[in-house]
């Protein structure tokens, strides 16, 4: 019976985990779709995302039952200004490097992850660290080699990809200071940090959009805060309670998977040999880092079995 429940609750992980990989896939097709400045659009995704998180916490009595703590909000607080930032250069890069190439780049925040918490933590940088990293960076060399043809300038392609590596390490930031969250609900820390972004990004809100914009592009930016940050989040964090790390780490990959599919068909983004390869080794070096744990454990075990 406990089997039977276990098999259950990993089916339902995992088709919430792709579910939610399928919806950020769609992210930047839906920014570019919006025709929006990015800090407007930061603003309307973190008022739509917040109704739904904001419901589903009062719904399951979380603002009640949650004791709030000075951790919890300086935390809230450095996490939800590193996110908002993080979103503000990544939707900025889709259109200066395109949404498969940023998105790419995008994923090499495990490894700035890696170096903030060893500047930060003293944690120690291995020897397979600092191997996956040179293969990220060669990978992400290739990708900076050339432009991709729908770019205007080789300038702008340059400042796309920082942009794109500046979202990373932000992650990274905000990633961390989740650490100090632990014991609080995600998705109210998902809704304190979509008000936080109202209140920073209210200055830059358009709400004439609604009357100047087309069907289209309203559309767009509803469905990224209904659909891409609230339905997503709880999404996300569902799956995570439910499935084991290396299956989330390893599922991820979806997300630029589809990101470069989309550029392909959607947008008509051909790349050159150079750079596939290049995304390919970024895929690879963020593919050992994820599971380097898991597979160091599983080479030990097989060696114990032989033994």
């Amino acid at each position: 019976m406990q089997e039977l429940t276990y098999i259950k609750k990993q089916q339902r992980g995992l088709i919430e985990m792709l579910l939610a990989m399928i919806i950020c896939g769609t992210i930047g097709l839906t920014v570019v779709l919006s025709g929006e400045e990015a800090s407007n659009l930061i603003f309307f995704r973190c008022l739509f995302g917040s109704l739904v998180l904001g419901f589903i916490c009062f719904y399951k009595g979380l603002f009640q039952s949650t004791t709030y703590t000075k951790v919890f909000w300086i935390s809230s607080l450095i996490g939800g200004i590193a996110l908002q930032l993080n979103w503000y250069l990544l939707f900025s890069a889709y259109n200066n490097a395109s949404i498969g190439v940023a998105t790419t780049v995008y994923n090499i925040q495990p490894f700035m992850m890696v170096f903030i918490c060893a500047l930060l933590f003293k944690e120690k940088i291995t020897k397979s660290i600092l191997f996956w990293l040179l293969v990220s960076f060669i990978g992400l060399y290739l990708i900076s080699s050339t432009k991709v043809e729908i770019i205007e300038t080789y300038d702008v392609y340059i400042i796309g990809i920082l942009q794109a590596l500046g979202a990373a390490t932000l992650y990274a930031v905000a990633s961390i200071s989740a650490k100090y969250l632990v014991g609080f609900s995600p998705i109210l820390i998902a809704f304190f940090q979509m008000a936080l972004g109202i209140l920073v990004f209210f200055p830059f809100a358009k709400f004439e959009i609604f009357s100047t914009s087309n069907f289209q592009e309203i559309t767009a930016i509803i469905t990224l805060g209904v659909v891409h940050t609230g339905l997503m989040y709880i999404l996300l964090y569902g799956a995570i309670q439910k499935l084991e790390a290396y299956k989330v780490a390893s599922l991820s990959f979806l997300y630029p998977v589809l990101a470069l599919l989309i550029d392909r068909f959607y947008f008509d983004v051909h790349l050159v040999v150079l750079q596939v390869v290049g995304i390919l080794l970024i895929f690879l070096g963020a593919a050992g880092i994820n599971l380097r744990g898991f597979i160091d454990t599983f080479l030990k075990d097989q060696s114990k079995s032989r033994s």
